[in-house]
């Protein structure tokens, strides 16, 4: 999942500040983890654990209740409530969180179900889970084997999504969007349009819109298709990892190995 969170803080100065090209630095001074590592990163401590996801999540809010771009409203909303029941998302959050289940679990069926399951708990409507399933599945996939073609085929076909796209098709108009249903697509695309894993993070980047999120989903399949992250990207990305959220990643990555 180490590439999911690379993604989130390369992209993280880009949000409000898009580039629309490829040609940038990949990494600054300003360049931080944001609320999908953090979130990302409690998805991986519950399944380490087996906890539970609502809970890890809230308790992950409130270890770090400031993040670099904030969490959503209605997430906040939701963390910081007794009830902790969901609120029908269908925002990108699902998908931005869900990497470590494309890593942990061999075999589809599981990761298509543990997808939802972490998803459902904020994001119960039917385009917050599949965003979620979407990236899992892609990651899944890309770790066992499969093809960019075979990828493509799936999520279309399982999920309805047109990702018979390329970033330069995409890049003039796209805009800011917080919905699965126009960043998952876009993100995947970026990892099928790419060559290795720093062109598909250019390639995210380059979109412009929710950024981080979009680097964040694409930077995950990427790690899972390419093998690990670059060593000079890897470095960088883990000096900006605070204690806690660099032993769950170490811890996570010792236990689940990229191939099954």
């Amino acid at each position: 999942m180490l590439g999911a969170i690379a993604g989130d803080i390369i992209g993280s100065i880009y949000e409000f500040a898009n580039v629309k090209t490829k040609d940038f630095p990949l990494f600054s001074d300003r360049s931080a983890f944001t609320d999908d590592s953090i979130l990302t990163v409690a998805i991986a401590d519950a399944i380490l654990h087996n906890g539970d996801y609502r809970q890890t999540l809230q308790a992950y809010v409130r270890r770090y209740p400031n993040p670099m771009g904030s969490y959503g409203g209605r997430f906040s909303a939701w963390a910081a409530s007794d009830a902790l029941e969901p609120y029908n998302s269908w925002g990108n959050g699902s998908a931005m969180r869900v990497s470590p289940v494309g890593f942990a679990f061999n075999d589809l069926e599981t990761v298509l179900q543990v997808a939802k399951d972490t998803a459902e708990v904020t994001h119960n409507h039917p385009e917050g889970i599949k965003g979620a399933q979407a990236t899992a599945a892609a990651i899944f996939l890309g770790r066992t084997g499969h093809g960019k073609a075979g990828i493509k085929a799936y999520i279309e076909t399982q999920f309805g999504y047109n990702l018979d796209r390329t970033v330069d098709t995409i890049r003039p108009t796209y805009r800011f969007n917080e919905s699965c249903q126009e960043t998952v697509p876009e993100a995947i695309v970026a990892f099928l349009d790419s060559t290795d894993f720093e062109d598909a993070i250019r390639n995210a980047v380059s979109l412009g819109g929710d950024t981080d999120t979009l680097t964040c989903i694409t930077g995950g399949i990427a790690e899972a298709f390419y093998g690990d992250v670059p060593a000079a990207i890897a470095q960088e990305t883990i000096a900006r990892l605070d204690r806690h959220l660099n032993g769950i990643v170490e811890k996570f990555a010792t236990q689940y190995g990229k191939n099954p």
